[in-house]
């Protein structure tokens, strides 16, 4: 036990001396910046993909505003309009593909990111990279199309589930559960898989777990937080006006930016 607590206290020394030594507050300033221009128009992709889905925008918008302020909700669910409003043939051909490798550009900075983190220099070329981005993103809209689906079809799911295998109410009451642990689940296994591809080097499951789970759990606690005190507590509209929600996204996008590269620190140290 002792030999346990003194190796942690050493490893977590080692971490604080990393963070520090690669300055990952900047580059998690300037991964937030990257992901800030790619933002939209990734919500562009997955509205437009999202439209030839029996899922509806209102279920994605309200499931959203969970881990949201109300002000970056407010500007996200007015482009989304403005989108859907506008919505054409147009954005299937060489205006989507434009947008995908404009939203695909966030995980160009995640790489250099990771990269920097497990202190390797890049050996892929800009065409490998762009295409390692290009997929990563399109695995980020299936992810987030199946964990919507969940969220807002679990209930029914659950129940058609417990008539076809002839169980009573209590698997019912399991399932509730169930799919939320599937979606945790699910957001470890992709940053897991950003954390074993993104980098140049490849890396091993065991390897990237740790950060993993860290990453995805760290992730919904902070977004949830940060919108609970932005809610709550924050006056940003009040001193910077229509200006408020995007640098509420911009903090946002700051913190979920340190806690990705974070993760790839923590499983460099281990």
């Amino acid at each position: 036990m002792l030999f346990s607590y003194k190796k942690l206290k050493i490893t977590f020394s080692i971490l604080i001396k990393k963070i520090i030594k690669d300055d990952i507050f900047a580059l998690s300033s300037q991964l937030a910046y990257s992901l800030l221009l790619s933002f939209f128009p990734f919500l562009i992709f997955l509205i437009t993909i999202v439209g030839y889905s029996n899922i509806k925008v209102t279920d994605i918008m309200n499931n959203i505003k969970t881990f949201i302020p109300y002000e970056v909700y407010g500007l996200v669910h007015k482009t989304v309009t403005e989108v859907m409003n506008k919505k054409n043939g147009g954005l299937l051909s060489l205006s989507l593909i434009l947008t995908i490798w404009s939203a695909s550009s966030g995980f160009n900075a995640v790489i250099k990111g990771l990269n920097k983190a497990y202190n390797e220099k890049e050996c892929r070329n800009i065409i490998v990279s762009q295409i390692v981005s290009i997929i990563f993103t399109l695995i980020l809209v299936v992810i987030i199309m199946v964990t919507i689906f969940l969220l807002v079809f679990g209930e029914s799911t659950g129940h058609i589930l417990a008539k076809l295998v002839g169980l009573n109410n209590l698997f019912y009451m399991f399932w509730y559960f169930i799919r939320y642990i599937i979606i945790v689940s699910i957001m470890i296994c992709v940053f897991s898989l950003l954390y074993i591809y993104a980098p140049c080097k490849k890396h091993r499951l065991k390897e990237v777990l740790p950060g993993g789970i860290f990453s995805a759990v760290g992730w919904i606690l902070t977004s949830l937080c940060f919108s609970f005190y932005i809610n709550n507590f924050s006056n940003y509209s009040r001193l910077y006006g229509s200006l408020g929600a995007v640098i509420i996204l911009m903090l946002w996008l700051l913190i979920s930016s340190f806690i990705i590269i974070l993760g790839g620190e923590i499983n460099s140290v281990i």
